[in-house]
């Protein structure tokens, strides 16, 4: 069992990291799928003739555009979640002590034996 209180920073760190490249990953993702699409649209102008797969295609991309939007915010949110529980444990850490220090609590316990 740990003796720490608090958070691991680093760990935050680590995971909005990991966030970070999984949203970059995403990068050209909207790219890739109107290029596809538009490869597509053009192989189904020959018989059998499939329509509607511009209107499908800008709107999956819209999505795509979100989804991306969303892991890069996600990234900055834990690593800004990070950065805030470290300041928070720094700035409080003065207000605590150890329960094994020897003193005494200011005031007494509500205790009762029945």
């Amino acid at each position: 069992m740990s003796s720490a209180v608090g958070m691991d920073p680093s760990e935050g760190y680590a995971g909005g990291s990991a966030s970070l490249i999984a949203a970059s990953r995403l990068r050209d993702l909207p790219l890739d799928w109107s290029e596809t699409v538009s490869a597509v649209a053009e192989i189904m102008k020959s018989p059998p003739v499939v329509t509607g797969w511009t209107k499908f295609g800008s709107e999956q991309e819209e999505h795509m555009q979100d989804v991306q939007e969303q892991a890069k915010r996600l990234a900055e949110n834990i690593q800004s979640a990070s950065s805030e529980g470290s300041r928070t444990d720094t700035d409080s850490s003065e207000e605590y002590r150890s329960a094994t220090d020897g003193t005494v609590l200011s005031r007494p316990l509500n205790y009762e034996v029945y």
